[in-house]
């Protein structure tokens, strides 16, 4: 064999090619391709099959399907001819794609055909957001800035800028005069903590209103070029974010404040398509100072009757007509110890009886990897189911979990727990895909996942939307929404899902707006419109809009709104992109 080998290495290249003959050209319609290309599509099809949004797209009328061909031909276009711009040496930040990081992304978006289908887009239900951070801050601050008695403080001058960045602030009201002079707040003059009016305080402010506002907004929101530094890992960007609270919980302290709040929160929520709301809240107890005076109510009750009243008032406005709702996941710390978390869910537990239409779950929050895990909190949580059933009440888990870049660690596991405690679904679940286990139990027992694109981006656990694992969980067939999380302290300065659609549907080929739908009727399939069984719940799950109660009745209605939606779409852009027959 080695004298072989060595002979035909010593023979001219020209002796060798002639040694060697070769039959025809490549066929591109013979049989063997056509196998392959056979096989091909065989297994192409069974993959999809297993896609949660499969039944969902064989279902499609033929309206929504021309709407489906109509968007996926826009979206390649704008792919190719709007989202794909080569830098320069000269000029590396010229360069863009479909899929970039969302704070450079995002001017750009507007300006796009598939924003306007996507504003346009009935969306469902908006399954997760913390209420302090659903609603953009500047327009919180406006109505501050018009509300008579608003002071502000800040916790010291901020004349270079290491003091902007470091000093806090806090809103209040008061209700004697403050007078409208002294040393502004960036002032060497200016004493810690004094209260300034604060349309003063704006005026008084070097730069006027605009830096005023400046450094009030810096306090509230992450900064765009700190979303997308990966090199500093995921606690800092957690402080940063965290830091947001204290300031934004004070801008809701004061009562009309806190109503007009409200009424253009669900106002913002209806016009960007969202027919129910879900909220994270009420660790804090709420707090509230009534209108005229400066001290905070102690009745605990008092925070969460406003929020009913401005609720029903809005449902029963012209503007509301067709908004059905919201409910509130009461939401600990997962900081917190065990005596202080045992004392708020006595609390939580006295909300729910004094308000149980208002009141739909339980969960933890907070930074997962620096949090306590749930299994350290499994006597707590134990004790609270206890307590429910002894209570007669249904207060159903709705965790937090996975939302890290673990693997096996305590946070990672949290999902284990999570599951095991029987949560009706998970929030964010990044780290799910990392276990084929876990999938199997969440799509066994129709666990739903809550989905957040922009905040696993901009809190550093996917660099851009291009690397969320979402079409891993769509393609596993996990049940999933979107949501926005905190979209005011995140950046998208919008209450509504539009961005958090928008980067969805562009990046991922294999979505379209088929799947977009279909994550949409998710939302109102796992929505929890009214207290059910752990029966109940998962036979209208199955049943969807086949059912007889309140959840058919809502997916009802929004297929309605789907069909119509797909039917604009048609009218509006089928002439321009040459889809208009049937197909």
């Amino acid at each position: 064999m080695r004298l072989f080998g060595s002979l035909v290495a010593t023979l001219p290249f020209s002796l060798l090619s002639a040694a060697i003959s070769f039959d025809g050209e490549p066929d591109v319609n013979s049989s063997a391709v056509e196998r392959h290309m056979q096989s091909r599509s065989a297994m192409i099809t069974l993959e999809k099959r297993q896609r949660q949004d499969h039944d969902f797209r064989q279902n499609l009328s033929p309206v929504a399907q021309q709407a489906d061909t109509i968007v996926e031909a826009i979206r390649r276009y704008e792919t190719e001819n709007y989202w794909r711009v080569a830098g320069t040496p000269e000029d590396e930040e010229a360069e863009r794609f479909a899929g970039e990081v969302f704070p450079k992304a995002k001017p750009l978006i507007p300006a796009t055909q598939l924003w306007n289908i996507i504003k346009r887009m009935p969306k469902g239900a908006l399954l997760h957001a913390h209420l302090s951070a659903m609603f953009p801050f500047e327009t919180i601050l406006d109505i501050i800035m018009n509300t008579e008695g608003m002071v502000i403080s800040a916790s010291q001058p901020v004349l270079t800028e290491a003091e902007w960045a470091n000093a806090t602030i806090a809103f209040a009201h008061v209700n004697h005069t403050i007078a409208a002079s002294g040393p502004s707040i960036d002032s060497v003059d200016y004493v810690p903590n004094t209260q300034l009016p604060i349309q003063y305080a704006a005026s008084s402010f070097s730069g006027g209103e605009t830096n005023f506002t400046d450094f009030v907004m810096s306090k509230l929101e992450i900064p765009p070029q700190e979303s997308i530094r990966h090199e500093l890992g995921v606690d800092e960007i957690w402080r940063i974010f965290q830091a947001c609270f204290g300031p934004a919980d004070t801008m809701l302290s004061y009562e009309p404040v806190v109503r007009t709040f409200y009424q253009r929160l669900f106002g913002a929520l209806k016009d960007d398509g969202i027919n129910w709301v879900e909220i994270r809240a009420g660790g804090s107890s709420g707090k509230l100072v009534h209108e005229g005076e400066e001290v905070v109510d102690p009745d605990l009750d008092i925070w969460w009757q406003v929020m009913v009243d401005e609720l029903d008032n809005f449902k029963n406005s012209d503007q509301g007509k067709d908004f059905w709702g919201a409910r509130v996941i009461w939401s600990d710390t997962r900081s917190k110890d065990r005596a202080s978390l045992t004392k708020s869910m006595k609390i939580a537990l006295e909300r729910k009886t004094k308000f149980p239409e208002l009141f739909s779950g339980y969960d933890v929050v907070g930074q997962e990897d620096l949090g306590r895990p749930l299994a350290d909190m499994a006597p707590e949580l134990l004790w609270f189911r206890e307590q429910t059933d002894e209570l007669n009440l249904t207060v159903p888990f709705f965790f937090h979990a996975g939302e890290t870049l673990g693997d096996g660690n305590s946070t990672d596991l949290n999902l284990v727990d999570a599951i095991l405690f029987n949560t009706r679904r998970v929030g964010h679940g990044f780290s799910l895909y990392k276990h084929p286990k876990l999938i199997d139990e969440v799509v066994d027992n129709a666990i739903m996942v809550e989905v957040c694109p922009i905040s696993n981006e901009v809190l550093r656990l996917a660099t851009d939307i291009l690397h969320h694992p979402l079409p891993a969980m769509i393609a596993h067939g996990i049940p999933t929404a979107i949501s926005n999380d905190d979209p005011a302290i995140l950046g998208q300065d919008a209450a509504g899902l539009s961005y958090d659609f928008y980067q969805t549907i562009q990046a991922f080929d294999n979505l379209g707006l088929a799947g977009l739908g279909a994550l949409a009727q998710n939302s109102l399939r796992w929505a929890n419109f009214e207290d059910q069984s752990d029966g109940d719940w998962l036979r209208d799950i199955d049943l969807g809009e086949h059912g007889t109660g309140t959840k058919a009745t809502y997916i009802q209605a929004w297929n309605e709104q789907w069909e119509s939606f797909c039917q604009w779409i048609v009218d509006e852009y089928g002439v321009q992109w040459n889809v208009t027959a049937g197909l």
